[in-house]
Order: structure tokens, then C-alpha cells, then sequence
């Protein structure tokens, strides 16, 4: 098992897990399948990022792409401090392995490795409690809420806003 930034060339495998993602948890994310769905393999492309204050690490499985997690760090200058972590998603055979965690330590360490990066922030939807606790082991902490943020199906998820200072 391997965990390595994605590249432009894990298009197709990054494409299948987020539509996977979203096809199984839908009410964990603000996209939607059929959002997403009908996107090109050039759009997912696009969404790989090159450079290195922004990427989604992967992690692999004799080849196979079985979990992911996405950084951005704010690009304008007051904000440069803050880092985003985004569509994390572990396929569900493979969860409570710490696969999770695996994925989160390598881009907490990535992270500390970027001068200006001093915080991380993450949204969860409020009822998804494995993900709540993997965050909170790690030192996460909630710092605000916001009720009816998704709405899906005529029904609504609160949204939970976690932190963690890496500096």
C-alpha cells in the first residue's frame, strides 16, 4: 500500500473513485453524482492540480486508487496562512484499516512542509461521526456549524467546520 500525490495520468481511477464517492455517500459532499457524472475525462483531468501547494493525494493498492484526499491552500495573500482539505473519500471495503488516517498524516506533513501554511480546515457534514472521530484523533477541532447547508432530496445537513494548527 502506497500513497503518492495524483498526476494527470490517474485521471480515469480519480474520476471512478469521486463518482464512487458520491454514488455511496451522497449526502456527504456538496456535489452531486449526476453533477459530476456527465463531466469529460478532460474536466477531471484539469481538476488534478500540478503544483505543489495544491494536490489530492492517492492511495494505491497493488495499483488499484482505493482512497482520496485533496489539498488547496488559499491562493490570496491575506488568506496564504490556510489550507483546505477536501473530498476525502476511502472505498467502504477498505475502511477501519487506517487508511484514513495514513491519507491525513501524509498531508498533514505535506502541509507543515509548506512555509506559509499554518492552519488546515475542513467541513464534515454534522451526522457523519467515523469521519468526526478520525479528525478529532488527530487534534481537529470544531469551530462553528452551519445548519441546512445541503440540501438533498428535501432534506437537510448541518455542516460542522473543524481546524487544526500545524504551526
Amino acid at each position: 500500500m502506497g500513497i503518492r500525490k495524483l498526476t494527470k495520468s490517474d485521471a480515469e481511477d480519480y474520476r471512478q473513485i469521486r463518482l464512487e464517492a458520491l454514488y455511496k455517500n451522497p449526502d456527504s459532499f456538496g456535489s452531486t453524482y449526476h453533477e459530476e457524472a456527465i463531466k469529460t475525462i478532460e474536466q477531471f483531468r484539469d481538476r488534478i492540480p500540478v503544483d505543489s501547494n495544491n494536490f489530492i493525494l492517492g492511495c494505491f493498492e497493488d495499483k488499484e486508487l482505493i482512497g482520496i484526499v485533496g489539498f488547496q491552500q488559499e491562493s490570496r495573500i491575506k488568506l496564504r496562512h490556510k489550507a483546505y482539505i477536501t473530498s476525502m473519500y476511502v472505498q467502504q471495503e477498505y475502511r477501519r484499516r487506517g487508511i484514513g488516517k495514513l491519507l491525513l498524516n501524509e498531508l498533514i506533513e505535506r502541509a507543515k512542509a509548506i512555509d506559509e501554511v499554518e492552519i488546515l480546515l475542513i467541513d464534515i457534514v454534522k451526522n457523519n461521526f467515523l469521519a468526526k472521530q478520525l479528525y478529532l484523533s488527530l487534534g481537529f477541532q470544531i469551530y462553528g456549524r452551519e445548519k441546512m447547508a445541503y440540501k438533498s432530496n428535501n432534506q437537510y445537513f448541518d455542516l460542522e467546520f473543524m481546524c487544526l494548527g500545524i504551526k
